[in-house]
């Protein structure tokens, strides 16, 4: 989720920056509660898939973004508390939720689509808008860190989550190439695969193929290969809610 989901919140706060009138106040801040459970929603998603991965490969966990999803959870935990009590040091949180923006940029490697910058109080005298403005802005910042966690970001791919395996086998034709992949199959529209090289015994080498999806995933038609280890490397990209997004992925082969 990219962060021009906010300018909308940011373009309403310098308009209450002029006019605080009730009833805009309660439509914004009746917005944003409505923004904040679609957005938590995906959040919910990102996270699941992100514990899934580490469960499958326990290399990629970060352990940085599991402390820090625990402790967005206890500020907006705190958050809530406040806007519920009306009894908080809104200067406080602001720290708080600042010093957990900071330490989210770090995960998503300072990418400025995934970063926010530390958050500047609004002219407005309703700080329980200030608060559930907040709330979505935590909320969207781990969503984003749990994209980089998850391989998914449209500038900078942090690991290879397109392919699960790579089948060969000899047809009438050739020889093809049948990439497995359990992400890759779940895409079912707006998906497009790159091969951007192909290396033999280490070396790349210019290779003529012809590439079409398949149940699984994809298959690779080749004409004939000599015997020997192959790396292939692509991606796959597709277009989803947010734009386009990357999973790269890079397997070796054998052909014998």
């Amino acid at each position: 989720m990219k962060n021009q989901f906010l300018f909308y919140f940011v373009l309403s706060f310098t308009l209450f920056a002029c006019n605080n009138q009730q009833d805009e106040l309660n439509e914004m801040n009746s917005f944003l509660k409505t923004n904040y459970e679609f957005s938590n929603r995906i959040l919910d998603s990102n996270r699941a898939s992100y514990y899934t991965i580490i469960q499958e490969k326990p290399s990629l966990k970060i352990e940085e973004l599991n402390q820090l999803d625990s402790q967005v959870d206890l500020l907006i935990f705190k958050i809530d508390n406040a806007i519920l009590n009306k009894d908080y040091d809104l200067e406080n949180i602001i720290a708080e939720s600042n010093q957990i923006f900071r330490d989210l940029k770090k995960i998503v490697k300072h990418i400025e689509d995934y970063s926010f910058q530390e958050f500047e109080r609004p002219k407005t005298n309703s700080n329980e808008l200030v608060l559930n403005y907040l709330k979505n802005r935590l909320v969207i910042a781990t969503i984003n860190a749990f994209d980089y966690a998850n391989g998914f970001t449209s500038t900078e791919p942090t690991h290879d989550r397109a392919v699960d395996s790579i089948i060969t086998s000899k047809t009438e034709n050739g020889i093809k190439l049948t990439l497995t992949s359990k992400f890759g199959q779940s895409i079912t529209e707006n998906r497009h695969i790159e091969i951007n090289s192909i290396k033999f015994n280490g070396q790349e080498k210019k290779i003529y193929f012809k590439l079409k999806d398949n149940y699984s995933f994809a298959d690779i038609q080749f004409d004939s290969l000599q015997s020997g280890t192959y790396k292939i490397d692509g991606v796959l990209k597709f277009y989803g809610r947010y734009g386009e997004v990357e999973s790269w992925f890079e397997r070796e082969f054998e052909v014998e």
